[in-house]
């Protein structure tokens, strides 16, 4: 089970997962990161490192309930709890831990004798150069890029699995080990640890339990009661250091070396030797995380001085203990597998096209690192082999960005002149050079040579731009409409565009001219209309008086006829 969970959907294009991931086992596609299993060493920078909070961590917390529901469960804890859990006082923390209800806590740094005589026998019985396998990052690092050296990587388990082996001896097949790690390489493996957690995940686990001070206070607890012997090997170099105080190894026996980079360059060098013969230290001591288990996962915002006086100090409170030995010791050894990819081959052509495609807007490689590949060579094989976008090159956008810009400004049918806070003419187009060819303008040259630069004075002393003004041009025989604004992103550049409005205005003047026409002769008609009303008005007025009086007679003749008849 692959213990990271990937949020594509948040992923903003920064690829800083990428710079940060030494081994490249990011993918990108459509803007979004993958991270690619069969390439990642599970070292965890690209979860820390997202600003985004892309990538998140399998959790394991509601298995670790119902395992305290059906099971004993023995807590493993590694020699950094001292530096997580150090706001508690260890047996404040181990009532913490009872009450939660585990059965019982032990420590890997008291039982870690079986692995350091396994390291011992093994320098003993060899004379070639042995790599240290304690750390898992380091085993899936040399698994994955470097299974030539799988001979030299020494055959023992880590501590934690031996840890869990010698606890399921201590109390029983039936129980269940539930190791805390700083190291998301132990997350989800199939081994003799049946569930890790994270420190962080321990410590929201414990937290999300409330229990009452006068409870912790009365719940018995066993402290441990041995030497932490191997609470020192938290530290890079310190197995190293074991061998040599042990007397198994002298200091010019061993050599030792902590973070991916600088591992990934001496893997690299012991591969290119390997054939050659050359004699190297007997013992190499390599930590995937830099400075050791004390820089793991969760352990990021204390400093590493801080870190290893607390480591130290915890072993000097138990100095005057008796170290715990085993009577029978468990298999503490291992096998490794070669999981090699073959990466994807591709041809020289390819890899060329793309690069041609950089430099065709960068003019030159530029190998800056934005992308978080090393070079553009490293960057254009990705980009043939499927795991990375052309668009990633931030120069290179920019560049086409650039050109894009460019091109639409050379294309536009309006003059634009850029010029700074004095009036310098910076560049213009070549629409620019048409409109005024009869000044002659030339870059370096100040506006007001060739302008009335009046609106462009304005724009430059408020910082407000001025849009649509219309320009007459009397000695050019153009009308023009004008914006100045200034430049987004800059503090002294301007630009105005100018378009010929001069056909635009003549058919407005035209329209204007035909308009006040027609109005003039709506006019006049209007008034011969209410002329000829009022004339036929006048007449029907006559004509209807006339009518009335003759009405009028013949009523009064008819009433005279009507009084004389009998």
């Amino acid at each position: 089970m692959f213990p990271i969970i990937n949020n594509m959907g948040n992923c903003r294009d920064c690829y800083r997962c990428l710079r940060v991931c030494d081994v490249k086992a990011i993918s990108f596609r459509g803007g979004q990161a993958k991270i690619m299993t069969d390439q990642c060493v599970l070292c965890g920078r690209c979860v820390r490192e997202c600003p985004q909070y892309t990538k998140t961590i399998i959790d394991q917390t509601p298995k670790l309930e119902e395992y305290l529901k059906q099971y004993k469960v023995v807590l493993s804890l590694p020699p950094s709890f001292v530096n997580h859990f150090h706001q508690w006082s260890q047996k404040e923390l181990w009532a913490r831990l009872k009450q939660i209800g585990f059965f019982a806590i032990e420590e890997m740094a008291v039982n870690a004798e079986p692995f350091l005589d396994a390291y011992a026998d093994l320098v003993k019985d060899t004379d070639d150069y042995i790599i240290s396998s304690h750390c898992p990052i380091i085993v899936n690092l040399i698994e994955q890029k470097f299974p030539k050296l799988l001979p030299h990587l020494a055959p023992i388990e880590n501590e934690a699995v031996i840890h869990a082996r010698l606890l399921k001896q201590k109390y029983g097949e039936d129980i269940k080990v539930v190791h805390v790690s700083p190291c998301l390489s132990m997350v989800g493996k199939d081994n003799d640890i049946d569930l890790t957690i994270t420190l962080d995940q321990a410590m929201h686990f414990i937290f999300s339990h409330k229990i009452d001070k006068e409870t912790l206070e009365a719940t018995d607890v066993v402290l441990t009661q041995y030497q932490p012997i191997g609470a020192p090997l938290a530290i890079a170099g310190s197995l190293a250091q074991t061998m040599i105080d042990r007397d198994i190894l002298t200091r010019n026996d061993v050599q030792s070396l902590s973070g991916i980079s600088t591992c990934l360059q001496a893997l690299r060098e012991l591969k290119k030797a390997d054939s050659t013969n050359v004699r190297f230290n007997r013992f190499i001591e390599l930590n995937g995380c830099r400075d050791g288990c004390v820089s793991g996962f969760g352990l990021e915002k204390q400093g590493i001085l801080e870190k290893e006086t607390q480591i130290h100090q915890y072993c000097q409170s138990y100095s005057d203990k008796p170290v715990y030995h085993f009577e029978q010791v468990p298999d503490l050894s291992r096998t490794f597998q070669n999981r090699y990819v073959e990466p994807k081959k591709v041809e020289t052509k390819q890899i060329k096209e793309i690069l041609s495609n950089l430099k065709q807007y960068n003019k030159k490689v530029m190998n800056c690192g934005a992308c978080g590949y090393d070079t553009c060579y490293e960057k254009a094989l990705a980009v043939a082999r499927g795991y990375a976008e052309e668009k990633m090159c931030q120069t290179y956008m920019r560049g086409r960005a650039e050109s894009t810009a460019n091109t639409a400004i050379a294309s536009s049918p309006s003059a634009i002149i850029i010029f700074d806070q004095d009036f310098i003419i910076q560049d213009f187009n070549p629409a620019a050079r048409e409109m005024f060819s009869k000044y002659g303008l030339k870059v370096g040259n100040a506006v007001f040579e060739y302008i009335d630069h009046r609106n462009f004075e304005k724009v430059a002393e408020t910082g407000w731009g001025i849009k649509n003004l219309t320009v007459h041009y009397d000695d050019l025989g153009i009308i023009t409409r004008q914006n100045i604004v200034r430049m987004q992103g800059t503090q002294d550049l301007y630009m105005a565009t100018i378009t010929d409005i001069t056909e635009e205005e003549s058919k407005r003047e035209a329209l204007e001219q035909i308009r006040e026409e027609t109005l003039t002769k709506a006019t006049q008609v209007i008034n011969n209309q209410m002329f000829v009303a009022q004339q036929i008005a006048g007449l029907l007025g006559e004509t209807t008086a006339e009518t009335k009086i003759i009405l009028l007679d013949l009523i009064k003749q008819f009433n005279q006829e009507k009084e004389l008849t009998p």
